[in-house]
């Protein structure tokens, strides 16, 4: 049978295109991320991200690079975001996420933080997962490692420098004041009414570990989750109706006395409006060295409470803290 030469060249081309996107797709560069939940192999520039983490997704809108999905309610502080991610669907919320949704929007990459760790199996067997957050014992390391990691698998390194090096500065004029400033802070969360002392090393230890305020407390171990707000586990032994032995109380807030008292509002976290701060100011406030002095400050709950580890959010820390205490203008 004889085979025309237009025949052959043609299959030739086709089969040469079928090799040339084969070597593309083994080339695919993939980068190992090492995180909280492990380790997680990504392709390099993935172009369908959906993020959970509060944090990273400002970090990606700071970065400028574009995201499928997320949360259902995005923070007013990311202008512009809804214009600059068009294909955006919402996806659940940073503790709860629609896998039907996450599956349907064929992810590359998904980035989740510590409240949805228990859903971290289902989701990394619809794309690779990655569970970012701060460490609180090395907060500031750690908070630099996630920016840079999501730089690195977008090639916007230099940009992320660049801001990772502006906050640096913020950080350095904040800490030139706190160095020679003897007054002792304290860092508290306010629920239903309670107040939860926060020490160094801690959720809220961003003020004494990264901007170097003095500590007005340092929780005992066996009491640091003392009258906080947190829940604790199952009722442990004993007999059916037993109760369980009460905790001992943690030390009120006029008996630490702070010379400043810092606020987290968590329902501004949840609902997004700030309460006023007289709302807020009860006997045990007003006992203090810190209201005496008018030393209070109200801090926004998005920004504290339910994010705090990307980029805007720790920029704003930096502000609270710097032009409540210090009127630093930056």
């Amino acid at each position: 049978m004889k085979i025309h030469k237009p025949l052959l060249k043609a299959a030739g081309l086709w089969l040469a295109a079928i090799f040339v996107l084969q070597q593309g797709t083994f080339a695919q560069e993939l980068i190992t991320i090492t995180h909280s939940g492990g380790e997680t192999k990504v392709a390099k520039n993935p172009k369908r991200v959906v993020v959970f983490d509060m944090g990273s997704l400002e970090t990606y809108h700071e970065l400028g690079i574009p995201v499928v999905g997320g949360p259902e309610k995005v923070p007013d502080y990311l202008a512009g975001f809804k214009e600059r991610n068009p294909e955006y669907q919402g996806t659940g919320s940073v503790a709860r996420a629609d896998l039907a949704i996450v599956e349907q929007l064929k992810p590359d990459l998904i980035i989740i933080g510590g409240r949805l760790r228990s859903v971290y199996d289902s989701l990394s067997a619809i794309a690779p997962t990655v569970l970012f957050g701060t460490d609180a014992n090395d907060y500031w390391p750690s908070f630099e490692k996630n920016v840079r990691t999501i730089a690195s698998l977008h090639g916007k390194e230099q940009l992320a420098e660049e801001k990772l090096a502006a906050l640096r500065k913020k950080v350095e004029l904040v800490q030139a004041k706190s160095k020679d400033d003897q007054g002792k802070a304290l860092f508290v969360l306010h629920v239903n009414e309670r107040f939860n002392p926060n020490g160094p090393k801690s959720r809220f230890g961003f003020g004494y570990d990264v901007l170097g305020l003095k500590a007005a407390y340092t929780p005992d171990p066996s009491t640091a989750d003392a009258g906080g707000p947190r829940g604790g586990g199952g009722t442990g032994a004993g007999t059916p109706g037993q109760q369980r032995p009460e905790r001992p109380q943690g030390p009120t807030l006029a008996q630490i006395d702070p010379d400043y008292l810092f606020i987290i509002d968590r329902a501004t976290g949840i609902q997004g409006t700030m309460p006023a701060l007289g709302d807020l100011l009860t006997d045990d406030v007003k006992a203090t060295k810190a209201y005496k002095n008018g030393k209070v400050f109200l801090l926004p709950g998005n920004i504290w409470y339910l994010s705090g580890g990307g980029l805007v959010s720790v920029d704003s820390k930096i502000t609270d803290i710097g032009e409540k205490l210090y009127r630093i203008k930056f």
